[in-house]
This record gives C-alpha cells, structure tokens and sequence, in this order.
C-alpha cells in the first residue's frame, strides 16, 4: 500500500522512522508552547494548525509503540480542540522529557494519563519505583476495540507481582502487515502475541513505515488464505527477529498445526483464552535469555566478603570509591570483592 504523493514529497527527506518520530515530537514541543504563548489571534491560529498537523503526522508512527499510548495521544487531540493549551504545552514537554531519557522505562505507571497532564514522569519518586525494573514491550496481533484493548491490558497488568524482575507493556496492531513493521519499527519489543482476529492488510499509509516491508517478498503474502495468516506471520517474525518469543492463539484443530513450520513459535494456545498462562510465558521466555551464567557467578562470588585484613588503602577499595572515573567498576563487581 502506497502513501499519496503529498505524504512522498514532505516525507522524502527521511530515511528513518526513528528519526522521523524523535523530529516530530521536537517539533511538536515547541509548536505546543509557540501556542500556549501567543498573544495575537494570527499566532495562534498558526500554531494551533501546526500542532495539529504533527499530531497526524505522529498518530500512524505512535501505533507500534507503547509509549505514550493510544489514550494519551486521544488526550492531546481533546486539549488542542478544548482550548487548554498551557496544559497541552506541559503534557507534550513531559512526554518528550520521558522519550528523550527513557525514564518511561524505569516508571511502571507511566500509562498513567493523569500522571503525564499533571506532574512530571521524570521525578524521583518513578524511579524509585521502577529503578529495578526491566521495562520491554509486548506486541498483541487482533482486530480489538478500544474496550476490548483497555480489558486486556487491565487483566494481563492485575497480574503483576511486586517481585516479578520485568514489567511490559502492550502494543496493539490489527494486520499482519502492521506486525510485521512493528517488528522491525520497535526495538522495546520482546514478545508478540499472535491471536485469532488478525486483518491481511495494514490501514497506514504512511510511505516511510512501509519501506520495511521491502525485506519481503509482498506478492508472496498475498497469496496466503486467511487462516495461514497466523502461522505465516510467526515464521516470517522468525526470519526478521527470531530472538523474539511468539505465541499463537488458534482456533484451528492440533492435527492442522502440528504439521505447519511456525517459526520460533514459542507456545500454541488452543480455543482458550488463559491469560495467567500467557503472562507467565512472557516472563519465562524474556527470563531465559536474559540469563547469563558467566556474570551471575561472578555477582555471587563478588557477594561474598573476604574480610581480608590489608594496611594499604587500595585493598579496601579506596582507589575505586574515590574515583572520579571508575566507580562503575565497583558497581560492576560489588564491593564485597574489594573488602
């Protein structure tokens, strides 16, 4: 699917969907306060159809992210057509101060509307909260409502626990197109979830996201029945990123897949809809290859204190603590090892 040519021509300059985002919501920030600002109706006026104008620009691009999330975006929208504009300039700046330093990932509130419209997502209080945390993404393939998304996201988050060692969040796409530029647009994602519901083609038009589907052979895809939908898109995820786990949700009959190739197709779920099972797959599989047997030895060994008497300050691990260069060293092997 191809964009209009007005899409081509403001669009050509840009040979990243990245950098193409981190522009927009620069641009977006300063359009936002350039409005807040204004005194004379002719500035406003300006500036308001600047912002609105980002905010199309940006509403394709943020589907295959989760962060700052379909409800938040919506809000933005509702601000600029309410008028509120001073409170427009602080969301928008709030949301750019998280993407640019990546605090989103240590707060595990940060889908919290009301949390990004009136206070700061950067403050220490998130950290707090998330410093320990591993923050990645989950992206779910289906044709859902906005109500049937919120439910999902609410009864897969209920089952969080306080010493789970990651927190995701969900990403949301209806096609299997849509997946696949998720995959290769998404560097957060660590999971997809493959369901029943899933569309062919994707609604985007947008040019530049479309270029990622130039690894792959279109006319192919094309030809695929309905049914296959689910099977092809795991074994075509395997090809782009086979370091990510897929899970495939399937009313077809165990006979029908057992023979199919899926990929790095992780887990299948039959005719049933078990989330806890899902929620404790994710983590599993994440867990898995987070694991590194080398560096957990290495941490527990350096756990263990010596109580090594020396009268040199070095052996008390003077020279790394004072330094001004090489404290992530004892970060790095824990203190323990230097006592």
């Amino acid at each position: 699917m191809k964009a209009d040519s007005k899409s081509k021509k403001s669009l050509g300059e840009y040979y990243s969907a990245l950098q193409l985002r981190t522009d927009r919501w620069s641009a977006l920030k300063i359009a936002s306060e350039q409005l807040a600002e204004s005194q004379s109706e002719r500035k406003r006026t300006y500036a308001e159809n600047k912002v609105v104008e980002l905010l199309d620009a940006l509403r394709p691009i943020e589907l295959y992210w989760a962060f700052p999330g379909h409800d938040t975006f919506g809000r933005l929208g509702e601000l600029v057509v309410t008028g509120r504009f001073d409170v427009l300039a602080g969301a928008v700046r709030n949301i750019c101060r998280s993407l640019l330093s990546n605090s989103y990932r240590q707060n595990p509130h940060h889908h919290d509307v009301d949390e990004l419209f009136e206070g700061s997502p950067d403050d220490d209080s998130n950290e707090q909260r998330g410093k320990d945390l591993l923050y990645f993404e989950v992206l779910i393939v289906d044709s859902l409502s906005a109500m049937q998304e919120a439910n999902l996201r609410r009864t897969l988050g209920a089952m969080r626990r306080p010493e789970d060692p990651f927190v995701y969040e969900l990403v949301f796409v209806p096609s299997l197109t849509d997946a696949l530029i998720a995959v290769m647009f998404n560097h957060n994602l660590q999971a997809v979830v493959v369901r029943n519901g899933l569309k062919r083609e994707s609604e985007q038009t947008l040019e530049l996201l479309h270029r990622y589907l130039s690894r792959l052979d279109e006319e192919a895809l094309d030809a695929i029945e309905p049914k296959e939908y689910g099977p092809e898109l795991c074994r075509s995820i395997a090809k782009l990123r086979p370091e990510l786990d897929v899970y495939l949700f399937t009313d077809q009959s165990v006979e029908e897949i057992a023979g199919t190739r899926l990929g790095n197709c992780q887990r299948v779920f039959y005719n049933q809809e078990d989330h806890l099972d899902l929620h404790l797959n994710i983590l599993r599989g994440v867990a898995k290859r987070f694991e590194a047997p080398f560096f957990n030895a290495l941490t527990e060994y350096a756990r263990k204190p010596t109580g090594v008497f020396h009268a040199m300050p070095i052996s008390r691990g003077k020279s790394i603590t004072c330094s001004h260069w090489i404290k992530d060293m004892g970060d790095f092997y824990g203190m323990n090892i230097f006592l």
